[in-house]
């Protein structure tokens, strides 16, 4: 079964949105929330300090020969337990009143844990932890109950973990007979307490795989001292985004000097430039630099915009969303907007969809040599670009979205070939590129090359690549040679492609990539062509990637685009946009984000306190900080939110559901003055770096895998991916801290240099298997980093799995607090 990222995305959202309503039952479809009485409407209300729940000991001990006391032992998994699995939900609450009344009869009805139902070491704190799966026989929606009693030698303040890890896990957890939430803190005196917990794990059908489900619960001690430096550090958060909020937006954005040499576009229409420091801007009409805050599909609903050929939005609800649009700090409309919303005073954004126009060589991908095709792509910019021509709100025209060239390998992959093909042997990939004929060519990971000639040969495309390689071979003898591949006609190709063999040979794989530099050349060539033509004011915007494309794409893009554009769905936005643009060399205008993916919700920060977030409080700090590191990034241009949920959407009902919208206003109105804060030049810091610091190190981590000979006697060859591994470091006043943190990772500061603004550290991790990764390895890292404020970037070398490895290394200062605790 296929999932799409706009699937698992509205999964998400429907995931997050019922949480919300479980704790926050109460309507919120108004605008007339309180605020706290602030003036500035939006915001938060100021943080309190966290609630410390004091839980006195039992006075009466329920015990037997089977279950006695436990001590006490800081962050650590109790291994005595009683249990009973495959139980109606809602009995955990019934043994705990059983419990409070002394009841031991109900002990009888609970086994002993055995021993060889724990794992140890387990995924992602490396404690000990029950496993649910083996409990039940890997059967899923199972619930269980688990009891025990932990004698507590002294007074504590605790961080309760329940320690439900895995998809779809949870668990209810009683601290004598008072329920307790993950996270919460509590105080408890001298004595015994009965703990309960009422476990519940898996479906079986989900949209990631059923891999594990643990139950590792947990007491941590934590200060006062701690909960204090992360309340104050949280208050000062709300404080910033506050005065943020205040802020002369205009006056920071007129106070942006440009480097003229650096602009591109028209004067009196959107430009784009490069600041005397380095940051790159939109540049409005009026010559002031230009934050991008968007929003995405403003239409009568539907996909596609005017695709869906639905009547206009009424121009009172025009007015009605573009206003909602404005008073939330959103200063621009993306892609799949309509017509009835260009004349709004308000930045928007026109997509051309190439893609669309026929002739395809298969469903939406058009053959870019055929004269039909480009006079289609002709009459489409006529009627889009003419009426635009002299509209000063418009950005500039994107060319389509989230389309690919059938590249062989992404731009963090390389093929090491020892035969000259090989036959896929993976999962059906989400671009079904099939040849036109009977019986169907199925083979994946096709090269754009070997398509084309596959083709008949009175289709353009096919005539273009024929003509391409014997330019390059001047015979099929010489080509088959290069290839090493027997050719005794041009059918030999397409008996291959039949055949659902691959070729991968080093001279096909060159061949293929200047092939698609010429394909992505004409493609690039007539769409810019023919926009110019009707409209020679505005901006080219690029093709809306769906992810960084490969080398011969990008080669080409960056002569014919003003701007970059890419789509993104994950937390590391700042990392991935980081590396596209090294290789595009263009600023990079976000085509669509959303911050309610898996990504924020399920995937760890580097370092989270023991048993990890619950998934709405780490959606809430990975997206307010994601949103901040994008405003900081230097090459981008500002970000799309992907969508405007309109008309015929459940989750907006024609009203502002403000839990969504809130988060967004927020980082709006932080934009504007963390842009022009990193508009500035690099200055040192005198202050001892303090604080949980997050690295990415770009593709420090090696993937090989194997692809299937297509002949017997032929050896395996690879496929090599190079991936980012993100690590957690603690500094305090300039000292590393021991331990390296990560998701599924071990490890530890092996030695480490500071002078002045340069940090030198040497690392060595292990890495384990998490929720979504299956990989071990063992690495060494060298990291040399420059620090500016509260960034710190720079390269790194080393081995994984003793291969060496290098690259760029990019970290920031996550929190000012060193605590992992909490």
């Amino acid at each position: 079964m296929k999932f799409t990222r706009r699937f698992l995305l509205s999964l998400s959202t429907v995931f997050l949105y019922g949480i919300w309503q479980k704790y926050y039952p109460q309507r919120l479809l108004s605008q007339n929330l309180p605020n706290n009485n602030l003036t500035i409407p939006g915001i938060d209300p100021k943080p309190q300090k966290p609630q410390i729940t004091n839980i006195e000991p039992s006075k009466k001990i329920v015990v037997n020969n089977l279950i006695k006391p436990v001590e006490f032992i800081d962050d650590t998994v109790p291994k005595k337990w009683l249990y009973k699995t495959s139980v109606k939900p809602g009995e955990g609450a019934m043994l705990s009143l059983s419990i409070q009344e002394g009841n031991k009869n109900i002990l009888e009805t609970l086994k002993q844990l055995p021993q060889e139902k724990f794992i140890s070491n387990s995924f992602p704190d490396f404690t000990d932890a029950i496993d649910l799966k083996q409990l039940g026989n890997n059967k899923p929606k199972i619930s269980s109950l688990f009891y025990t009693v932990i004698s507590f030698d002294q007074p504590q303040l605790l961080r309760v973990c329940h320690g439900a890890i895995g998809l779809n896990v949870n668990a209810s957890f009683w601290v004598n007979n008072q329920l307790v939430k993950h996270g919460e803190l509590i105080r408890v005196n001298k004595g015994f307490y009965p703990i309960i917990i009422e476990a519940y794990h898996g479906e079986e059908t989900q949209w990631l795989p059923w891999k594990l489900a643990y139950l590792a619960p947990r007491f941590t001690i934590i200060t006062e001292t701690e909960i204090e430096e992360v309340y104050q550090w949280q208050l000062s958060q709300w404080q910033q985004t506050l005065d943020m909020a205040k802020a002369n937006d205009n006056r920071l954005l007129a106070a942006v000097q440009f480097d003229s040499k650096t602009i591109r576009g028209k004067d009196g229409f959107f430009q784009v430039g490069q600041s005397i420091n380095g940051k790159w801007w939109f540049i409005d009409p009026q010559g002031k630099a230009f934050c991008h805050r968007g929003c995405t599909g403003l239409n009568a609903g539907g996909m596609g915009g005017r695709r869906a050929n639905l009547p206009a939005v009424p121009k009172n609800t025009v007015k009605t969303w573009v206003n909602y649009l404005k008073e939330w700090g959103f200063n621009a409309m993306g892609a799949w907007t309509t017509a009835e919303f260009f004349d709004q005073n308000m930045a928007f954004t026109e997509i051309i969809e190439t893609y669309y126009e026929k002739p395809w060589l298969v469903t939406k991908f058009p053959d870019v040599w055929d004269s039909q095709w480009i006079e289609n792509v002709d009459k489409k910019c006529q009627k889009l670009c003419t009426p635009l021509k002299n509209n000063k709100m418009l950005l500039g025209y994107f060319l389509d979205n989230e389309r690919g060239f059938m590249e062989m390998i992404n731009s963090n992959e390389t093929i090491i070939a020892n035969a000259p093909t090989y036959r896929y042997d993976g999962p059906i990939q989400s671009d079904d590129f099939e040849l036109p004929a009977e019986p169907k060519l199925n083979a994946k990971g096709i090269g754009l090359l070997q398509f084309c000639l596959s083709q008949k040969q009175d289709i353009p495309a096919a005539q273009k690549a024929w003509e391409f390689v014997l330019n390059r071979y001047s015979s099929l003898e010489k080509l088959g040679q290069a290839w090493q591949i027997n050719i005794t006609a041009k059918e030999s190709i397409r008996d291959l492609t039949l055949r659902e063999e691959i070729l991968i040979s080093d001279n096909y794989q060159e061949d293929n990539h200047q092939f698609i530099k010429q394909w992505v050349e004409q493609y690039y060539r007539i769409c810019t062509e023919k926009i110019k033509k009707y409209d020679p004011n505005h901006l080219i915007l690029g093709c809306r990637w769906g992810g960084t494309p490969g080398k011969a794409v990008l080669e080409v893009e960056k002569e014919w685009t003003d701007v970059a554009s890419r789509n993104n769905y994950r937390s590391n936005f700042y990392e991935l946009f980081n590396d596209f643009y090294q290789q595009v060399q263009r600023p990079i205008l976000n085509g669509e984000i959303s911050t309610w993916t898996d990504h924020y919700t399920l995937f760890r920060n580097p370092i989270e306190p023991p048993g990890g977030y619950e998934p709405e409080t780490r959606q809430k700090i990975k997206a307010t900080e994601t949103m901040n590191r994008i405003f900081s990034h230097p090459e981008v241009l500002g970000y799309t939110k992907y969508r405007w949920h309109g008309k015929g959407d459940k989750l907006w009902d024609n009203q502002p559901i403000f839990n969504i919208i809130n988060p967004l206003r927020q980082a709006n109105y932080r934009a504007v003055s963390i842009a022009t804060f990193w508009d500035q030049p690099p200055q040192k810091d005198h202050q001892p770096l303090k604080g949980q610091v997050f690295v990415t190190l770009l593709d420090s981590q090696i993937n090989k895998k194997i692809l299937k000979p297509a002949k017997i006697e032929d050896k395996p060859s690879f496929k090599i991916s190079r991936n980012h591994l993100a690590i957690g470091l603690v500094c305090d006043n300039d000292q590393w801290q021991a331990r390296v943190y990560g998701d599924g990772i071990k490890g530890e500061v092996i030695n480490s240099n500071i002078e002045g603004n340069n940090y030198q550290l040497t690392i060595k991790i292990e890495t384990f298997p998490t929720l979504f990764n299956d990989t071990k390895a063992e690495a060494n890292y060298q990291l040399n980093l420059v620090r500016h404020q509260t960034k710190l970037e720079g390269i790194f070398t080393g081995t994984y799995n003793q291969e060496k490895v290098t690259g760029r290394a990019i970290a920031y200062i996550h929190r000012p607090v060193t605590t992992v605790r909490y």
